[in-house]
């Protein structure tokens, strides 16, 4: 049985087995090579179902390659046989979450899976028998000028008197290689559906021919746009548990708020009545209409609202409804002062149409006054030089 990573719980469509077949490289459309490693991931069968109640556990049992009947042994056959599934060569086991519901026989293809995921792959590496301690751990190696009797060699192991033995767990040289390694966050470039063909870009543990597990990463196996929901859903939620004691806070602030907004309310409001009531009385006609001192009064009766802006909604019914009288009383106020306006007007008008006749005639009277004057001394005249001449 082929092993994916032990106690790793894995959506079942997410997780498949598959064959190294070796390296390649492709192109992309700018031209970019990228070098991948091939693996061909023939579809694998649903052979078992565990459950709870059965097996205290969710899971499916997937099999990879057909095994002939000759080569499986009678409790193999026997597995098989119960769960009325093919011969595979290959078995493992995937954990499921909770949901999922998956049939005997069903199949799970490299289809499942979409290109530019991050992928973890499981396999065994290439073994490298037997090997000393500066390969296998890393070890320094010693000094090699002349005389030098350890170069590679393991040196101490313990103390001499005491303790007298070597402590377990000590590095040092054997087998190297055939183990269970897990590769995680590999790029999974291209696939063929066609020829069952995964393409990944990154070191994938053993050799040509290796059985390897391949499923989405663990740490960083979902695309950006569902990590940026889940994000955004645990903010949500610490907001929630930050913005709870806030609202607390603000609704304190805004009692005192409300209590504070009205008595400083009060008095502005009661003034612009005062003065709104007051000032069509008060006014005298003058020759002309003085329209703007009542639009320049309107925005004493808004300077509450604007200060406090944050007040709460009673006290703002209460400025409107002031406000409303304020402008209703400004508007009667202004009709009364236009019609005394033009009343004083049409009498301006009047004398001044009524003067200006008296002017005219006195003007013209004027302009004759030296036309008779003219006209009577012409005749006086005359007559003095008819009289020097019969002299």
């Amino acid at each position: 049985m082929v092993r994916c990573k032990k106690g790793e719980k894995n959506i079942m469509a997410k997780t498949i087995l598959g064959k190294k077949i070796g390296m390649t490289q492709i192109f992309t459309e700018e031209g970019v090579m990228i070098p991948v490693t091939v693996i061909e991931a023939r579809p694998n069968k649903v052979i078992q179902i565990k459950t709870k109640d059965t097996d205290g556990y969710s899971a499916v049992q997937l099999g990879f390659l057909e095994l002939k009947e000759n080569r499986a042994n009678k409790p193999t056959k026997g597995h098989f046989k119960r769960w009325d599934a093919p011969l595979k060569k290959y078995l493992t086991e995937v954990r499921l979450e909770e949901g999922e519901e998956y049939a005997t026989g069903q199949e799970v293809s490299v289809a499942d899976f979409e290109e530019g995921r991050k992928i973890d792959v499981t396999g065994t590496s290439k073994g490298k028998g037997t090997q000393g301690n500066i390969k296998r751990h890393g070890h320094h190696r010693g000094p090699v000028s002349h005389g030098s009797k350890h170069k590679r060699l393991p040196g101490a192991l313990a103390a001499g008197t005491y303790p007298s033995r070597v402590f377990k767990g000590n590095d040092g040289p054997g087998r190297m290689g055939r183990d269970t390694v897990t590769v995680q966050n590999l790029d999974l470039v291209k696939i063929i559906p066609e020829r069952n063909i995964l393409m990944i870009k990154g070191a994938v543990p053993g050799g040509r021919g290796g059985i390897v597990c391949v499923r989405y990463a663990v740490k960083a196996g979902y695309p950006d746009d569902v990590r940026l929901a889940v994000k955004a859903e645990y903010i949500e939620e610490v907001e929630e548990e930050v913005v709870e004691p806030a609202v607390e806070e603000a609704v304190l602030e805004e009692s005192m708020e409300e209590e504070a907004a009205v008595e400083a309310v009060e008095e502005p409001a009661v003034e612009a009545e005062a003065e709104a009531t007051e000032e069509p009385a008060t006014e005298e006609p003058a020759t002309e209409p003085e329209t703007e001192e009542p639009a320049a009064e309107e925005p004493a009766a808004e300077e509450p609202a604007e200060k406090d802006p944050e007040t709460v909604g009673e006290v703002v019914d209460a400025l409107e409804k002031i406000v409303e009288e304020a402008t209703e009383a400004l508007e009667a106020g202004a009709k009364e002062v236009l019609e005394e306006a033009e009343k004083v007007i049409g009498e301006a008008k009047e004398t001044i149409e009524a003067g200006a006749e008296e002017t005219i005639k006195a003007v013209e009277e004027a302009a004759e006054k030296p036309a008779a004057e003219e006209a009577a001394e012409e005749p006086a005249g005359e007559d003095d030089d008819k009289e020097g001449g019969a002299e």
